[in-house]
């Protein structure tokens, strides 16, 4: 039988689902083949709901494990970028020191051609 929420029977015919009026059973859900033949499908609700969950649990795990990747990674870019803005505003103050000193340089150096 598949496993999971059923979209038709192994017949072909679609699936309804129905609740149960047993005794037993008063209440529950299930899913059944629309022609309600005795070799066709018949499953509790619970029972797909448990199997996807089941099939689906280890793909949750490996995504949480890739995300944690992603995390880390994010991490150190943003240590990276944080890094580069230091060094970035560093190199500002060096660049100004430098425009102001080629300042002086020139008025320097056009003083001493002037006189």
């Amino acid at each position: 039988m598949n496993r999971r929420f059923p979209s038709n029977c192994g017949c072909g015919a679609g699936i309804t689902t129905f609740t149960s009026g047993t005794q037993e059973n008063s209440g529950h859900p299930f899913f059944r083949c629309e022609t309600r033949g005795e070799d066709h499908l018949f499953k509790w609700v619970e029972e797909a709901m448990l199997e996807e969950l089941e099939d689906v649990l280890p793909k949750v795990e490996v995504h949480e494990t890739k995300l944690g990747k992603v995390k880390s990674e994010i991490k150190e870019l943003m240590e990276i970028a944080l890094n580069n803005k230091i060094e970035i505003q560093k190199n500002k103050v060096v660049i100004k020191g430098l425009v102001v000193y080629a300042c002086i340089v020139t008025v320097a150096f056009g003083a001493y051609v002037l006189f």
